[in-house]
């Protein structure tokens, strides 16, 4: 993990005291992701199988930028599997800039997001 930019990390604060997704942890793969900063007790590595199954107390959690989600979900086989919400990191690749962390939802047969978010969190 890199080392933190101001206001970079402002978001996981805010994001542990909501009391609808606060008590969640984050689920990412090994791989397919820029730099970025986290407190690594709320993050769990797996594999694809286990970031792809809808679970309650895990969110998967990809960071998109200016060029797109990391790690390209919608490549991933199986990721689209039915209803489920998904943890999207605002972040430029270009300058660092970390915007917030927005909570998605995606519905049973969307094989898309649809990017209107039900929670953002800077």
């Amino acid at each position: 993990m890199m080392q933190a930019k101001s206001g970079s990390t402002a978001w996981i604060a805010s994001f542990k005291k909501d009391e609808r997704f606060g008590h969640l942890r984050f689920k990412m793969l090994d791989n397919g992701y820029p730099r970025f900063v986290i407190d690594e007790d709320l993050i769990d590595v797996v594999d694809t199988d286990v970031f792809n199954q809808n679970e309650k107390n895990r969110l998967p959690f990809v960071v998109g930028s200016q060029f797109g989600l990391n790690p390209r979900i919608h490549n991933l086989e199986g990721f689209f599997n039915g209803d489920k919400y998904i943890a999207v990191l605002s972040k430029s690749l270009l300058s660092g800039t970390v915007n917030g962390l927005h909570i998605y939802h995606i519905k049973k047969g969307e094989m898309h997001i649809d990017f209107n978010a039900v929670a953002v969190f800077r």
